[in-house]
């Protein structure tokens, strides 16, 4: 957008309001984000938070496959302009409807993205439409979360990572001789008796980076090719900020 289009969106015949599921281009890309949009609603609708989660990264993930399948680079911009700026407009309007999907999950990261897009906050669509339209000129482009180098993720890994306690506090192991899946039954039984006491500070943000570390997983998982190193670190990253969450409720217990 900023080298090639000096940040401006550029026009690519679109009119304002619902794109078409009939699209001559992309008729299979907008039926899918429309069915996973209602998903979303209806999953946000009942309180099934981790539905919508998975539904926002699902959104996301075929935003990325359709760049991809589209062939969005400088050969397409000479040879086909038209197409390109299409491309390009329908791109930037996804984002713009992930801006709303990802603010209940990450409101911080929603704002940097409205910032970005130089766009007022929205209202989640039943539909996906134009709303940013041809001419409108967007912010400064910045990277919505922090590269983690491999030192970095190194440390992390170490940070949160840990083995699985070998004492008797763990409690799929204080009733010898019990079927697995009665333990397991036991072990849920027991965590259900477990009632945390407010939220401190601490947890608030450290839920937050659980959610952020969340989503980078999903998109790690969701790039082609896959990266298997880079998903079993941020897996284990993730695994272990969960485990010092527990750790966290555990000790507010009344």
């Amino acid at each position: 957008m900023a080298s090639q289009y000096g940040g401006v969106i550029p026009d690519g015949g679109e009119e304002p309001g619902p794109l078409s599921p009939n699209d001559a281009h992309d008729a299979d890309f907008i039926t899918e984000v429309n069915r996973l949009l209602k998903q979303y609603i209806d999953a946000m609708e009942v309180v099934k938070l981790r539905l919508g989660l998975e539904t926002v990264m699902a959104i996301s993930a075929r935003g990325n496959n359709y760049l991809q399948s589209s062939g969005l680079n400088k050969a397409l911009l000479a040879a086909d302009p038209l197409r390109c700026a299409q491309v390009v407009s329908r791109a930037v309007n996804l984002i713009y409807v992930l801006s709303v999907l990802v603010y209940p999950y990450m409101p911080a990261t929603s704002e940097s993205i409205l910032s970005q897009l130089n766009a007022p906050a929205r209202a989640v669509p039943e539909v996906f439409a134009t709303d940013i339209l041809a001419g409108h000129t967007i912010g400064k482009p910045e990277h919505l979360f922090g590269k983690i180098d491999e030192e970095k993720a190194k440390t992390l890994a170490a940070k949160f990572a840990g083995e699985e306690p070998k004492t008797s506090l763990n409690p799929l192991k204080t009733t010898p001789g019990l079927p697995s899946k009665r333990k397991a039954a036991a072990a849920v039984k027991s965590k259900a008796k477990v009632e945390p006491g407010p939220k401190t500070p601490e947890m608030v943000n450290l839920e937050k980076e659980i959610a952020e570390q969340g989503m980078k997983v999903r998109a790690l998982k969701g790039q082609t090719p896959k990266d298997e190193a880079k998903i079993k670190s941020a897996v284990d990253v993730l695994k272990g900020m969960k485990t010092e969450l527990d750790a966290l409720q555990a000790s507010t217990v009344n």
